[in-house]
């Protein structure tokens, strides 16, 4: 099993890195496409069924939130110039109307508490993925970013799952995720902060080496927090993983689940900064 892991991660880590080091459109298709299939699984663990009138609706709305949403008139606009640039407020409103509207147009064959749960999935992921494409767009520094985010949540990963292994000790939420604990998050925290100062001694900063600790320690813990976020969700459901696409890791929402609120919250960070 660790082995399967290793090399999957090996394989999806390095293309991931590959594509985020081309960059431009390039990042924004492939984030685009990964995001819908998250949203796949997403939707599969509900039990909705991907040609209902939800589903359907939630792809494109998806879609729209991802790319319509944001900066300088969404991502949309920035590979296309010409194009309508929509406000956030609007794009939600428009989202949240019409889905609220599905149980009537189809005489509440899916329940508001399913649409309802499509619409969150829709927003959170549309939102978060939103996030991450923008915090490696955002100046000549997104790729070093997005290499620290990177590197920051994989080693607190890596340290968790060692540290909590070996050691041991009291459960971190044990509702929610038996295996995970005090211990193992504790040195994922400490370990955070390790990449900041091996890129920072490599010559690679872009930030000030204060900014770059402090960057890699929040997106371990909104890392963290993200992780327990999809466990909840899977708990809910009754689901070990979300999906089975990648081998040793469950699906694309099991491996993201960390990454998408640190990048999230690590973007908003640095917008904040500047």
């Amino acid at each position: 099993m660790l082995r399967q892991r290793v090399i999957t991660a090996l394989i999806g880590g390095g293309g991931f890195l590959g594509v985020l080091y081309l960059g431009g459109p390039w990042v924004v298709v492939f984030i685009g496409a990964v995001a819908a299939l998250a949203f796949g699984e997403w939707i599969r663990l509900k039990g909705v069924p991907f040609l209902s009138l939800p589903a359907v609706m939630g792809w494109v709305a998806l879609e729209g939130v991802f790319l319509c949403t944001g900066g300088e008139g969404g991502l949309l606009r920035w590979l296309w110039p010409g194009s309508v640039a929509l406000d956030l407020d609007e794009t939600v409103w428009a989202v949240v109307v019409l889905f609220m509207l599905i149980p009537v147009l189809i005489r509440n064959e899916h329940t508001v508490l399913e649409t309802a749960f499509v619409l969150l999935g829709v927003l959170y992921l549309g939102l978060l993925f939103r996030d991450f494409t923008w915090l490696r767009l955002s100046g000549e520094h997104g790729l070093a970013a997005c290499v620290l985010v990177l590197l920051s949540v994989w080693g607190t990963d890596t340290a968790a799952y060692f540290v909590g292994s070996l050691v041991r000790g009291p459960k971190l939420a044990p509702v929610l995720s038996p295996n995970k604990t005090v211990s193992g998050s504790v040195a994922g925290l400490l370990v955070s902060a390790v990449p900041a100062l091996v890129l920072f001694a490599l010559n690679i900063r872009p930030y000030p080496l204060s900014v770059m600790v402090i960057l890699g320690v929040v997106a371990s813990l909104a890392g963290q927090l993200g992780d327990l976020a999809e466990s909840a969700l899977k708990r809910a459901f009754g689901a070990k993983d979300s999906g089975n696409l990648l081998p040793g890791h469950g699906g694309v929402l099991d491996r993201f689940d960390s990454l998408l609120l640190a990048g999230s919250v690590a973007y908003h960070l640095l917008a904040y900064l500047r």
